[in-house]
């Protein structure tokens, strides 16, 4: 049926991986500018067919759409939350700021100076 069993491969059903950006240092800069290789990953990560993108802020779900809005992200994203919404969300990957950030299966952190 698909090329992995045909070659005896290891195969499962396809599942959704969720990855939630944080706004602030992540998705926008200490100046409240557009990180623009961070909002490019998102992009990218959105074109996969099982990614679900949340985004995600301390400062809470308006403030998480607010700052999604402004960037133009809208289309892009499965999901708008708050942060505190963590243990019903539960993402397999989270991309922040923070570095003690433990709230993934993965914890990706951003550098605090982007290169540009």
């Amino acid at each position: 049926m698909g090329a992995n069993r045909d070659l005896g491969l290891p195969v499962r059903t396809m599942r959704d991986i969720s990855i939630a950006f944080d706004v602030d240092g992540t998705l926008i800069d200490e100046n409240g500018e557009e990180n623009v290789n961070i909002v490019r990953l998102l992009y990218i990560l959105h074109g996969f067919k099982n990614v679900k993108i949340i985004v995600w802020s301390g400062g809470g779900k308006k403030y998480a759409e607010y700052q999604g809005h402004r960037l133009g992200l809208d289309k892009v994203i499965h999901r708008y939350a708050s942060k505190t919404e963590y243990p019903m969300i539960a993402p397999d990957i989270v991309i922040d700021d923070i570095q003690d950030t433990n709230l993934g299966t993965f914890n990706l952190i951003v550098r605090e100076k982007m290169i540009q």
